[in-house]
């Protein structure tokens, strides 16, 4: 019996010795000023490895405690007053946050508690397996303990012995901490979630699963645009997001300015009007700033002659051309639907503020964000189209190569091994043709490897030709220069303005309810179509053959001026079939050809 007591009563007594509880008159564990102390908290259940079974009273603190947390052998506690007090003994992960002693030692056992320096108006606390986390009223977080797997989210990742603050949250206003295991997670006044630590199973909810750990916060951009009001923990492993309702979405702010009934003048009514649109269009533009921060794709690249600014940017806002050459291609549309959702929204709220009184300062501080969205979204465009060239040069390697090396032998076999070429080489100029490119640079590779490819696809037919006079056999020399005419004609033809139509539907092109800037963008669009057959028709010497009357190519050229007008024609109709207003009959019926002389009309 009494062995059995003696180990029931075991991880009591050490529950007792760790946390201070006076037992009896004179014993050890009592304070060595009881009448400083004050009924604290009453413990029992499960405690790390200890099970206590019976409840008992803790009297250690002078004062009221907000909130306790639970080390191994140690307590962090939260007073009423916002600090933050250490007890216990914590020999591995410097979790007590004291500090170092007189002689350098970390210090790392206290038998009394100890305020934690360096931390004021603390309005919450968590711990993890190895970390302790601390968040203040003015929206700040700090970390100390482990950081051998990045939860305490400062860059490095040694212990810290006492609380360090997390310098890249330091711009964004925290409002929630949380805590599971080695994985840390904050969540801002404007809904934005941010993760560091360990992501074993991507607990850490990073677009990037493959990242094992991170020792800096991170935003989770596979939210989206839908801002978070609070986080939950469901049996210490689940994290759950409520997100804000959308009668919310426009009162993200923490305090409320009650309207002051006071008659003023006209211009100083304006005057508080334009600061209040002031205030609101810079928490949404820094709210936006920091998600365009955590779109890689499309930042400027890390340049030589950009050292010194490199070197003061965090590590995550460096970018380098490898970056754009290695990602996957959906990453890039990703990346470009994000900076469309930004340009979207910066332009509504630019819109709704232009006939506001006072909002000149508003209106460019929302202009430059939107020049600096729409920069980045031409890069990641233009990145997307130059990978897409890129790749289509690199298939054209995998096409084994086939020259005919004696005229003599059986033409037959020549003929079948250069069709099959062909036809693998007629496959990869569809490919290229489907390419959009946007910039200048990228549109001019595009047209030369398109007159590459039927170039080669005119010398194989031509081989084939002089085959068949080998053989014999009835020929054409100019048939070959003849298909490449045909393939530029069926381009035309199977150009889709239906498809154009539905893909500005699917992309909710915003015309501010203007039907002719609509047709107007069609228009542009299929013109923009055409107008890449006509730039290869311009550089005659390559593109023409000699074999063939210039008239072929004339036609062709009137052939694709006329298709602009008659495409305007039928973009004209289809809206107004879907009951669009367009007023003006004229868009797109008067294109201008390259010497700048009117196009070709129509006698009726």
């Amino acid at each position: 019996k009494i062995a059995l007591t003696s180990f029931a009563t075991a991880p009591l007594l050490a529950a007792q010795q760790i946390l201070g509880v006076p037992r009896a008159q004179g014993s050890a564990f009592a304070m060595a000023n009881p009448a400083a102390a004050q009924p604290n908290f009453y413990l029992w259940g499960a405690w790390k490895k200890r099970t206590i079974t019976q409840p008992f009273l803790t009297k250690k603190v002078p004062g009221t405690l907000k909130k306790i947390v639970l080390g191994e052998s140690f307590v962090v506690a939260l007073t009423e007053t916002g600090q933050v007090i250490t007890w216990g003994k914590d020999q591995k992960n410097g979790c007590l946050g004291l500090g170092f002693d007189d002689s350098g030692q970390p210090v790392v056992n206290r038998d009394t508690p100890q305020d934690v320096e360096k931390l004021n108006d603390v309005t919450d606390i968590q711990m993890g397996s190895e970390h302790v986390v601390a968040l203040t009223a003015s929206g700040q977080v700090y970390c100390w303990g482990n950081g051998s797997k990045g939860q305490l989210g400062i860059g490095k990742w040694e212990t810290q012995f006492q609380p360090q603050k997390v310098e890249t949250l330091a711009n964004d206003q925290v409002s929630q901490i949380l805590v599971v295991k080695n994985s840390t997670f904050a969540l801002t006044t404007f809904g934005s979630i941010y993760a560091w630590g360990d992501n074993k199973d991507n607990i850490l909810g990073l677009e990037e699963s493959r990242i094992a750990m991170t020792e800096s916060p991170m935003k989770l951009t596979l939210l989206g645009e839908m801002r978070v009001r609070k986080m939950e923990l469901f049996e210490g492993k689940t994290i759950i997001a409520h997100v804000q309702a959308n009668q919310a979405e426009g009162n993200m702010s923490q305090f409320d300015i009650e309207p002051v009934q006071v008659e003023k003048d006209d211009y100083e009514v304006e005057i508080f009007q334009g600061i209040d649109e002031m205030r609101k269009a810079m928490e949404k533009t820094q709210e936006w700033w920091n998600h365009l921060l955590n779109i890689k794709h499309g930042q400027p690249y890390d340049l030589p002659q950009d050292a010194s600014v490199t070197m003061a940017l965090p590590s995550e806002h460096t970018m380098t051309i490898d970056d754009d050459l290695t990602v996957e291609p959906e990453r890039l549309h990703r990346a470009e639907r994000h900076l469309d959702a930004l340009v979207n929204a910066a332009v509504q709220e630019l819109k709704r503020t232009q006939q506001l009184p006072g909002t000149r300062n508003v209106r460019f501080i929302l202009c430059m964000f939107i020049d600096e969205c729409r920069l980045r979204r031409e890069k990641v465009q233009r990145t997307i189209g130059a990978r897409q060239l890129v790749d289509a040069k690199r298939r054209s390697r995998e096409i084994s190569a086939y020259s005919v090396i004696d005229f003599s032998e059986n033409a037959n076999e020549g003929i079948r091994r250069i069709i099959a070429v062909t036809k693998e080489l007629q496959q990869l100029l569809d490919g290229v043709k489907t390419i959009q490119p946007v910039d200048v640079l990228s549109q001019e590779l595009k047209v030369t490897l398109t007159e590459c490819l039927e170039c080669k696809l005119q010398l194989h037919d031509t081989r084939v030709e002089l085959l068949k006079a080998a053989d014999a056999k009835p020929c054409d020399p100019m048939l070959p220069a003849l298909r490449i005419i045909k393939d530029r004609w069926d381009s035309l033809k199977s150009f889709s303005l239906y498809a154009l139509y539905q893909e500005c539907e699917k992309k909710e092109l915003d015309f501010g309810g203007n039907d002719d800037e609509h047709l107007a963008y069609l228009v542009k669009a299929s013109n923009a179509q055409i107008d890449q057959l006509l730039q290869i028709h311009k550089d005659s010497i390559i593109s023409h053959d000699t074999l063939v009357p210039g008239l072929c190519y004339d036609l062709l050229r009137e052939n694709a001026e006329l298709r602009k007008m008659t495409n305007s024609y039928q973009l004209h109709v289809l809206m107004l079939y879907h009951g669009k207003n367009v007023s003006n009959a004229n868009i797109g019926m008067n294109p201008e050809v390259e010497d700048g002389t009117s196009g070709p009309m129509i006698s009726m």
